[in-house]
C-alpha cells in the first residue's frame, strides 16, 4: 500500500492551510510535506517535527508525520501521531485510513476493519477507502466481501488500477482463475508500466502451473524494475518446477544479493541442495535461516534432517529438540527423534518419543500430514516463521529501513575544540549540543588561539600540519602559563584528535591535578580510559563493539563472543565529572553506554532515563536504550524510544523498527 501515499498526496498537496499565526511553522509544515511527496521520509519528519513543536494544536504536522512514519515501517509512531491528529481533527477522513493501514500492518485486521469503516463514514467517496478495507478482509479470507469494496471502488474510479489488481486476488482465491486474470489483464490496460501487475498475473500464472508464462511476467516486470527480489524468487521457483536448477540456483543467488536476509530463499535453497546431496552446503543455509529467525520450527527441523543424513545423529537430536521446544506437538519431529535415538542406542528415550507421538497423533485424528496434522493448533501459526519480506537492498534515502547496515550503540560524547580558522569550523560546530558552561566559556577572555569548546560526537581529524601548528603554539603558551588548566585540556584534546592517546591521557590528569573541579577533563579523561581499555582488550577495537546484525539473537551471540571490557576506571572518572556536572545529561549518557559495553543493563538504563529526564531531545540515549530494551527482549519498551529516535534524527532506527516492531503490538 505504499503507493497509495503518492495519489493521496496528489490530492491533499494543494489543501490551503489557513491560521498560522507564524511563517517558519507554515515553512516547516510546507518543506515535510514536499520532503514526504519526494519520498524523502526521515527528512519530512525533521521538519514536520519543527511544525509539531511550534504549534502542537493543529491536526496537519501530526498526520503528514504519521504518513512519514508509515512509510518507514514505524507503525506504532505513526498510529500516535494519526491518532493526535484525529484528537484534534476528528473529521479528517484520511487520518483514519492511514491508521487502518497501519494497523493492517501489524496484524490488527479487526481494528483495520473499524478504520476503515470510519475513513468510509467521513469520506465515502474515496475509492482508496473502499480498496484498503477490502485487502483487510483477503487477510481475513473474507473474499466475497472483499470483492464487494473493490466493486464499489471501482464504480467511484473506473480508472483504480489497485481495485482490479486486488479483485483478481480475491477471485483467484475464490477459485475464479480466468476472471481473475481478465481483471488483472484490465489493470495491465489501464497502466502498461505497473510491475506489481505483472507480478501478479505471473503469481497467477504460476498457481495455474503455467511456469513458462509466469517467468515471461515476471521478467517484464524485471524489465520495470530490475532490482526487486521478490521478482527472482518467483522466477527461481518457477525454474525449479521447470527442472532448471541451475537458473533456480542463479535466481536464488540474485535474491540474496538484493536481499541478504532473506530467510526463505535461504529455506528453499537449502531444500534444493539436500535433493542434490549438497549436505554442507544446505546446512550452511539452514544456519543461515536459524541465525535469522532463531523462532523458526522447519529451519531447525530440516536441519536435523540434513545432519541425520550427514551421520551427526547427536547433532541432529539436538536440533530436534529445538524444534520440539518452540512447537511441543511437532509429532513428526519426536517420531525422527526416536529413530535417531535408537540409533545411538538409547532404547528408552526412542520409546519415549515414539508414545509421545502417538498421543499427539490421537490428538489429531491420526492424520499423517503435518499441515493437516497441526491445523487445529493455535500454534500454526509458529511453524513456518519466515523473516521473508523481501526488501530492496537498494532502496533510496527515503526507505532507510530497507538498507542492510550494522546497527551499533550511538558512540559517546566529548568535549572538543575547534579552530576557528578551519575550512570545517562551520559544519562542525552545527553538529555540536550547547551546553552553557561552554558557551560561557567561548565567549569569555579565556578562549584563546582562535579556538572553542564544543560537546561532540563527531569531530574529524586534524590534518598533520594544522595540529604541528596549534601544538607549537600551545606548547609555548603552556611554558609561560603552566599553571592553567584549560591549557592542558587544549592540548589533551589535540592529541586525542590525532589519535595519540597516552599523550591525551596525560595532559588531561595534569589539568585535574591543577583544578580537581575541572569537570570537563574529567570527561574526556573517562573517554580517553575507554577507548584504551577497548584497544587493549582487542588489538581490533572495531569488531569488540556491540552491535546488532541481522536478528536480535544473533546481537546476543557477537556480545558473548568477547571478553567484557575492564571499564572500571573510565566509569570511575564519568562519576567523578557527574559529582561537578550533576545535571548535564551527556555524562550520564556515556556512563551508560560502558554499562552496555559491560553487560549491565539494568544500570545502562538507570542512567539512559537520567539522561533523558536532563536532555529530553538527547536523540541518542532514546536510540541506545531502545537497543538496551531489545537486548532484554522488551519490545514493546524497545519501539517507542526507537520511534521516538528516528523522529529526533537518527534516520537507522528505523531500520531497527522494521526488523523488531512492525509487529510490535
Amino acid at each position: 500500500m505504499l503507493k497509495r501515499i503518492r495519489l493521496v498526496l496528489i490530492l491533499l498537496i494543494s489543501l490551503h492551510f489557513t491560521g498560522f499565526t507564524q511563517v517558519n511553522t507554515a515553512r516547516f509544515l510546507a518543506m515535510g510535506r514536499m520532503d514526504l511527496f519526494n519520498d524523502n521520509y526521515t527528512e519530512s519528519i525533521k521538519n514536520l517535527t519543527v511544525a509539531v513543536n511550534a504549534e502542537p494544536d493543529k491536526f496537519e504536522p501530526y498526520f503528514y508525520r504519521g504518513l512519514a512514519k508509515y512509510s518507514l515501517g514505524d507503525y506504532n509512531g505513526a498510529i500516535a501521531d494519526l491518532n493526535k491528529s484525529i484528537s484534534i481533527n476528528a473529521y479528517f477522513s484520511y487520518s483514519f485510513l492511514y491508521r487502518g493501514l497501519c494497523k493492517q500492518q501489524q496484524k490488527k485486521f479487526h481494528e483495520a476493519l473499524k478504520d476503515y469503516a470510519a475513513a468510509i463514514h467521513r469520506g465515502p467517496n474515496n475509492p482508496d477507502a473502499y480498496v484498503n478495507r477490502g485487502v483487510a478482509k483477503l487477510q481475513l479470507k473474507l473474499f466475497q466481501s472483499a470483492v464487494a469494496d473493490f466493486d464499489t471502488a471501482i464504480l467511484l474510479d473506473p480508472k483504480n488500477e489497485n481495485a482490479y489488481l486486488n479483485r483478481g486476488l480475491a477471485l483467484y482465491e475464490l477459485k475464479q482463475m480466468d476472471q481473475a486474470l481478465e481483471e488483472i489483464n484490465k489493470a495491465i490496460k489501464l497502466n502498461y508500466l505497473n510491475k506489481t501487475a505483472y507480478l501478479r498475473r505471473g503469481i497467477l500464472k504460476f498457481g495455474m502451473k503455467k511456469y513458462d508464462e509466469a517467468i515471461f511476467d515476471f521478467e517484464l516486470s524485471m524489465k520495470l524494475d530490475d532490482a526487486d527480489p521478490l521478482l527472482y524468487y518467483f522466477r527461481a521457483i518457477s525454474y525449479y518446477y521447470l527442472d532448471e536448477k541451475q537458473k533456480t540456483y542463479a535466481d536464488y543467488a540474485k535474491v540474496l544479493e538484493l536481499d541478504p536476509y532473506n530467510a526463505l530463499t535461504y529455506y528453499n535453497r537449502a531444500i534444493l541442495k539436500t535433493e542434490d546431496k549438497n549436505y554442507l552446503g544446505a546446512l550452511l543455509d539452514l544456519e543461515k535461516v536459524t541465525s535469522i529467525n532463531p523462532s523458526n520450527i522447519y529451519g531447525y527441523y530440516n536441519k536435523a534432517n540434513v545432519k541425520s543424513l550427514m551421520g551427526d545423529y547427536t547433532g541432529a537430536i539436538k536440533d530436534y529438540d529445538k524444534a520440539i521446544e518452540l512447537f511441543p506437538d511437532f509429532a513428526r519431529a519426536y517420531l525422527n527423534r526416536s529413530a535417531l535415538k535408537e540409533k545411538i542406542n538409547d532404547k528408552k528415550g526412542a520409546y519415549a518419543d515414539y508414545l509421545k507421538a502417538e498421543v499427539i497423533r490421537e490428538k489429531f485424528d491420526r492424520s499423517d500430514s503435518i499441515p493437516e496434522l497441526f491445523k487445529d493448533s493455535l500454534q500454526l501459526t509458529k511453524l513456518i516463521a519466515f523473516e521473508s519480506d523481501f526488501n530492496n537492498a537498494n532502496a533510496d534515502n527515503g526507505y532507510i529501513q530497507y538498507k542492510n547496515i550494522y546497527i551499533e550503540l550511538e558512540s559517546n560524547f566529548n568535549i572538543s575544540m575547534l579552530a576557528k580558522d578551519e575550512e570545517d569550523y562551520i559544519d562542525e560546530r552545527r553538529k555540536q549540543y550547547f551546553v552553557p558552561e561552554i558557551a560561557a566559556y567561548n565567549e569569555s577572555n579565556l578562549s584563546q588561539y582562535k579556538l572553542a569548546f564544543g560537546l561532540t560526537k563527531e569531530v574529524n581529524q586534524l590534518h598533520p600540519t594544522k595540529a604541528r601548528e596549534i601544538l607549537q603554539r600551545l606548547n609555548t603558551t603552556l611554558k609561560e602559563h603552566p599553571e592553567n588548566p584549560y591549557n592542558h585540556l587544549y592540548i589533551g584534546i589535540l592529541n586525542e584528535r590525532i589519535g595519540n592517546l597516552p599523550s591525551a591521557e596525560r595532559s588531561y590528569q595534569e589539568a585535574i591535578k591543577l583544578d580537581p573541579t575541572f569537570g570537563f577533563a574529567y570527561l574526556n579523561l573517562a573517554n580517553v580510559a575507554y577507548l584504551m581499555a577497548m584497544d587493549k582488550m582487542n588489538e581490533n577495537a572495531k569488531s569488540n563493539e556491540n552491535y546488532i546484525k541481522e536478528d536480535i539473537e544473533d546481537f546476543k551471540k557477537t556480545v558473548d563472543q568477547f571478553a567484557i571490557p575492564d571499564l572500571k576506571k573510565a566509569i570511575q572518572y564519568y562519576d567523578m565529572a557527574l559529582q561537578i556536572y550533576p545535571k548535564l545529561g551527556f555524562i550520564y549518557y556515556n556512563r551508560a553506554n560502558l554499562y552496555s559495553k559491560t553487560q549491565e543493563y539494568m544500570k545502562a538504563i538507570a542512567d539512559y532515563n537520567q539522561a533523558i529526564a536532563l536532555q529530553p531531545n538527547l536523540a541518542e540515549a532514546y536510540y541506545n536504550r531502545g537497543l538496551t530494551l531489545l537486548l532484554l527482549q522488551d519490545n514493546s519498551s524497545a519501539c517507542p524510544d526507537l520511534s521516538k529516535a528516528g523522529e529526533l534524527g537518527i534516520t537507522n532506527a528505523y531500520n531497527v523498527i522494521k526488523r523488531f516492531c512492525a509487529d510490535s503490538k
